[in-house]
């Protein structure tokens, strides 16, 4: 069955005639003059126009989210500079790529050679165990070229095939040797950035003392809207950011620009980029279907990559309902809830339902200790504990639904917790950084409001308005994003 969503943010009409708009600010679309309306005050109502109005101004958005989610888990941390740097160790194991291999004869003193590809020859040293297809070798040397002289390990004969890959676990060195050669470690760094985010709105002296007629904060006035209307923007730029961002090239410390005057600026990466980089993406097996062996192969990615054993499944209203749908038939312990069903008429008989106990239930959110008040749908399975939370803000179709998008369609698995650091530290896994900024009489905050204006609370000139604007340096950070994935369940927006 199709749908029509035919709600675009339009004036709502009474049963029998259009009503004014509440108020009318400037150059706001939708007047009554030729479509447009270019009036700068508020608009009365007809005291004839007879209505019951509820005074409380219906809240249709909810955009800042997944900015408040972080806010709420305690997953922030300040920054003193608007570029910041995770760095990781290397890899202490590497695959070996055999590219010619060679059949090893029945003796632990003789030596064949192996050719391996250059990565592999660098990574090798003398003494290493390979863990071949047919049995284990023994390097004796390097020979300054992508080959290396082998032995076996048990004295008995086998054949290491070409084109194949072997598994360094170990080394054995002979007694009374010398050290072995040096293996060079690198250090592994990823950055992210800062995002200035700025927001503004001006209020005229006509504008601020006309009633209009709805109520914020028990205040009859336009002011209290457009400030909440203006923050909620500026907190749900900060959030989109976080998801669809991407790492501008620019910097505050690189080449001026001519566009934007003698500054740059620059743009923070956000989850969905981080992830189609560095973590795991795939789809599932059927578009719009998701099944226990797709479950089961994420799982298995994870566990290739050392991940954690709990996640939170963050995804779009649509999509967590496809796998929520799946998820109220998964077994609980392999077991079928079985029951009996009388037939009605002769002869008589009995049916045999069977369905499995769902092991899911629901909850609230628990993240590092702190009860979240965001219901999530939480069940077991190979080990791991998932948190399935719908987030709205990946439902806005005026924000997700571009040509191409895959965020809607996608489910994140956002590792919780803590990942552990060199020394015996840990760090949350995700978490956004803040550059303070100094507000006026409050020393420094996340996002600072200032006023300006003849009707400021402090007049900085004498014309009579008031513009407020709101202004944040933020940038989301991701540690270890190889545990981090990014699943398509649903299709992309054609």
């Amino acid at each position: 069955m199709a749908y029509t969503n035919n709600w675009t943010g339009q004036q709502f009409n009474g049963s029998t005639a259009a009503t004014n708009k509440p108020y009318v600010s400037s150059n706001r679309p939708g007047g009554s003059i030729g479509g447009s309306n270019t009036a700068s005050l508020i608009q009365s109502t007809s005291l004839l126009d007879q209505r019951d109005i509820y005074k409380q101004l219906v809240d249709l958005q909810d955009d800042a989210e997944w900015l408040d989610f972080m806010w709420m888990a305690g997953k922030k941390e300040a920054t003193s500079v608007p570029t910041y740097y995770s760095f990781f160790n290397d890899k202490l194991y590497k695959p070996i790529a055999i590219v010619t291999g060679a059949t090893i004869p029945a003796s632990t003193t003789t030596t064949v050679t192996l050719v391996l590809d250059s990565s592999s020859y660098d990574f090798i040293v003398a003494g290493d165990l390979l863990r071949c297809a047919n049995g284990v070798v023994r390097v004796v040397s390097k020979d300054g070229t992508p080959n290396i002289s082998v032995t076996s390990v048990t004295g008995g004969t086998f054949v290491v095939a070409s084109a194949t890959t072997a598994s360094a676990f170990s080394n054995a060195q002979p007694e009374g040797s010398a050290g072995p050669e040096a293996r060079r470690w690198l250090v592994g760094k990823l950055g992210n950035q800062t995002q200035i985010f700025r927001n503004a709105l001006k209020i005229t002296d006509v504008q601020n003392m006309s009633k209009v007629e709805i109520e914020i904060n028990g205040k009859p006035y336009i002011l209290p809207y457009e400030m909440i209307q203006g923050l909620q923007k500026h907190r749900g730029d900060i959030s989109l950011a976080m998801w669809l961002g991407e790492a501008s090239q620019t910097t505050f410390a690189g080449a001026a620009v001519t566009v934007d005057g003698p500054y740059n600026y620059q743009t923070t990466r956000g989850m969905d980029s981080y992830i189609s980089n560095y973590g795991i993406t795939g789809n599932t097996a059927t578009a719009n279907v998701f099944t226990l062996a797709d479950l089961t192969s994420i799982e298995a990615q994870l566990i290739a990559n050392r991940a954690p054993f709990e996640y939170m499944i963050a995804g779009s209203n649509a999509t967590v309902a496809t796998i929520s749908d799946f998820l109220k038939n998964l077994p609980s312990a392999g077991q079928t809830v079985t029951n009996t069903v009388p037939v009605t008429g002769p002869p008589a008989a009995t049916n045999t339902n069977g369905y499995y106990k769902s092991g899911i239930n629901s909850g609230m959110l628990s993240v590092n200790g702190r009860q979240i008040d965001l219901e999530a749908e939480k069940f077991m399975h190979g080990g791991f504990t998932f948190n399935l939370k719908a987030f709205k803000v990946l439902s806005n179709q005026e924000v997700m639904n571009y040509t191409g998008s895959t965020v809607q369609a996608s489910a994140y698995f956002l590792p919780m917790g803590k990942v552990k650091t060199v020394g015996g530290g840990m760090v949350d896994y995700f978490r956004y950084r803040y550059l303070p900024q100094p507000t006026p009489g409050q020393g420094s905050s996340e996002t600072a409001e200032i006023m300006t204006g003849g009707l400021a609370p402090t007049p900085t000139n004498q014309e009579m308005n008031i513009v407020t604007t709101w202004t944040s340096n933020m940038g989301l950070e991701v540690f270890a994003p190889s545990k981090f994935a990014k699943i398509q369940v649903g299709n992309a927006i054609a």
